[in-house]
């Protein structure tokens, strides 16, 4: 499929789906294509040119990626494993991307399977992120980040170390909580405390860098109209 004009593809259901059932989203010849997201882990199939991308299987090449991404959005439930690999492997199909949306569906109960089950399929072992290979936007490209839905998971502060540790040109980070619950709040926010130190940031520009917890604006309705606007570079919570 050619879709040589477009310039934002944005992806928002609303509407349970059946368990087991997923969207294809194909991406073939869009040279313009600048935004992109929210791509769900659990519900899509990516599929680039004539190769669909799997978790840990798809090797990078110039047939695997689509550099012209430069705002991307990603979704998914940390506590799955398979999905965290499958939000990596996503990631490493954008290598020009600048700014970063991740959104954890954890608490997203809409159509998923018992959470007990969840947990016992698989996990992730204790030195995972530490062994987490390139990932090209990371290490040359994204600037901003932001982490929606946190609740202070253990692979969602993994994943944000990981990219403290990885992102040489990051200048902002932006983490919104999930639900005003007090406890909640304060429990996230205590997980989050040793990220603020820069010791462990790999970016080159410390004294221009910032980590901003904050919960989402209340009454904040994501809508097309803003969506569709042109002129606003990133269409996503911000």
């Amino acid at each position: 499929m050619a879709a040589p004009h477009l310039q934002r593809l944005i992806i928002y259901c609303t509407f349970p789906t059946e368990e087991g059932t997923t969207i294809k989203v194909k991406i073939g010849y869009a040279p313009q294509l600048a935004v992109l997201g929210y791509l769900d882990t659990a519900k899509h199939v990516l599929e680039i040119g004539t190769t669909i991308i799997k978790a840990g299987l798809t090797k990078v090449s110039p047939n695997t990626v689509v550099p012209t991404v430069k705002v991307l959005a990603l979704k998914a439930r940390f506590r799955v494993a398979a999905e965290v690999r499958t939000l990596l492997s996503f990631l490493r199909c954008f290598p020009e991307v600048d700014t970063l949306h991740i959104m954890a569906s954890d608490n997203d109960t809409e159509h998923y399977d018992d959470p007990g089950k969840v947990k016992a399929r698989d996990k992730l072992n204790s030195t995972f992120w530490q062994g987490v290979g390139p990932i090209k936007c990371l290490q040359s490209r994204v600037k901003k980040v932001v982490f929606d839905q946190f609740n202070g998971g253990t692979n969602q502060v993994g994943f944000l170390k990981m990219v403290l540790g990885k992102a040489v040109m990051l200048q902002k980070v932006i983490v919104l909580l999930t639900g005003p619950d007090s406890t909640t709040v304060s429990e996230a926010t205590r997980k989050l405390r040793p990220l603020v130190s820069k010791r462990m940031w790999a970016s080159k520009i410390l004294d221009e860098t910032s980590l901003e917890v904050r919960g989402r604006a209340a009454g904040h309705v994501w809508n097309y109209s803003e969506a569709s606007d042109l002129s606003i570079r990133d269409p996503f919570i911000s």
